[in-house]
């Protein structure tokens, strides 16, 4: 057993009760209270570093669905075996065949969160770095290489629970990643009543077609949205905004993301002087064979990764992470491999065995785990070599990702993994008080009838955050 898990066990079972500090346990049993959460199953801990035992223990070693902070298990399983360092890069290359190839690495961060504002900006670079190295026109086609990862771009469960498959949070997965595997659609009213709603598509490509049958109106508008026809990449604009409404952005997922990624290459390309006369192909090669030449198309690191995934909780980023184990560890790009190399690392490093994986970010609902074993992946990680690019890959309350509007008043002291599907709420992470103690905590409802778990999440973590006893 990992001595961290070891010493969480022994502390909380064998020391005579809660008395290293009695005043907050009191406390957060009145937050409990208070919050009205009743019904279903709750359960919490907080352990303190400082006394190296738990302060507070309310039905924590019940194995509850966790939603995303089953990214907590998938993160710090990369960061601890790969390190935050890890690179990954994506290249092109070509030989005597005509062909330009892109081979891909897993990378989730080509276009969209690397490049805001233009999603294209690496193609574009690219292009001007080919036409440096002599080569403005290929007479071939453009052969894109996803083949680090298996072919099952969306979860089988997913799949079966009825997700709306062109939601962001649904986005396809696929060794080759661009802008989210998603199109943003900006749109606004137009000008005057009876008017077509204002859409722009980013980035500008014909892989999607859209059809606006979205109108301005001046009277109180009927429900506006956009929809991804089944199968399709065809999108539909519905419904009315009113005049007045101010440009907004949406995400729509896409289908086929390695050859959305290849088109758009191909596109920009062209757009910047490089032609490339043949069309887009999908094929599963990792490598040439024979003479070639290569030049990098992009790098980023887990560390640039592992931020946005656990910050903003973007479930593309865990799955591509988790399928990446699986490529490094297990020689196979898949979920099943990724979960074998995460469950491997919990039994071995952390010392736990109670966790249930199904996915790599929480989306399906059978991933599971207690809330005395997410507190030791999270004291482990804080003790590990790695350690710090995990803890600061959480959002901070009051400052950023999921936390942003929540607990403003700790300070930024509150860094923790939220997680919100239908009947699921959930919060792990760490506390700094305001004498210098940590508290690592998790608390994790499922099934409630009555109250608000994330308000008592809310008082927890501001009682942590404000706890002054000797």
């Amino acid at each position: 057993m990992a001595p961290i898990r070891a010493l969480l066990i022994s502390a909380l079972y064998c020391l005579p009760g809660l008395a290293q500090e009695p005043r907050l346990a009191d406390r957060a049993d009145a937050a409990v209270a208070r919050s009205g959460v009743t019904g279903g199953r709750l359960g919490i801990l907080i352990y303190s570093t400082e006394a190296k035992a738990p302060v507070y223990d309310r039905d924590a070693k019940k194995v509850l669905r966790l939603a995303s902070n089953t990214k907590l298990f998938t993160t710090a399983c990369a960061i601890a075996k790969l390190g935050p360092n890890y690179q990954f890069r994506t290249t092109l290359a070509w030989d005597d065949s005509g062909d330009l190839h892109v081979f891909g690495s897993g990378d989730p961060l080509i276009g969209g969160r690397s490049s805001i504002d233009d999603p294209t900006k690496l193609f574009r670079d690219a292009a001007a770095r080919l036409k440096e190295a002599g080569k403005p026109a290929f007479a071939g086609r453009l052969v894109v290489h996803p083949g680090i990862f298996d072919d099952i771009a969306l979860h089988p469960e997913w799949i079966r629970q009825g997700e709306d498959q062109d939601k962001w949070y649904c986005a396809p997965v696929s060794g080759l990643s661009f802008n989210d595997n998603c199109l943003d659609l900006i749109y606004e009213a137009g000008a005057k009543a009876g008017e077509p709603v204002k859409i722009t598509v980013r980035p500008e490509t014909r892989y999607v077609s859209l059809e606006n049958k979205a109108e301005t109106v001046s009277t109180k508008p009927k429900e506006f949205g956009f929809v991804r026809k089944g199968g399709t990449n065809h999108i539909i604009a519905r419904g009315e905004l009113a005049v007045g409404t101010r440009p907004r952005t949406v995400w729509v997922a896409l289908k086929d993301p390695a050859r959305y990624f290849g088109t758009v290459l191909r596109e920009t390309l062209a757009r910047e002087g490089v032609a490339v006369t043949g069309e887009v192909a999908v094929e599963p090669g990792l490598r040439l064979e024979g003479r070639h030449t290569e030049l990098l198309l992009a790098e980023h690191s887990l560390d640039d990764v592992v931020k946005p995934c656990n910050t903003v909780s973007q479930n593309l980023y865990a799955e591509m992470i988790l399928k990446l184990l699986g490529f490094r560890f297990r020689e196979k790009g898949s979920t099943a491999a990724g979960i074998e190399v995460v469950q491997e690392f919990l039994r071995a490093e952390v010392g736990v065995t109670d966790v249930e994986l199904i996915d790599g970010c929480g989306l399906a609902r059978e991933n599971k785990a207690s809330p005395e074993s997410l507190v030791a992946l999270l004291a482990y990680m804080r003790k590990h070599r790695h350690g710090k690019a995990f803890v600061e890959s959480l959002a901070v309350a009051g400052v950023s990702g999921t936390l942003k509007e929540r607990m403003e008043s700790t300070g930024g002291r509150v860094r923790a993994k939220t997680g919100t599907i239908g009947g699921v709420s959930s919060l792990s992470g760490y506390v700094e008080s305001p004498l210098g103690e940590t508290f690592i905590f998790s608390v994790v409802a499922n099934d409630w009838r009555h109250g608000s778990p994330r308000e008592l999440q809310d008082a927890l973590g501001e009682l942590m955050a404000s706890w002054k006893a000797p």
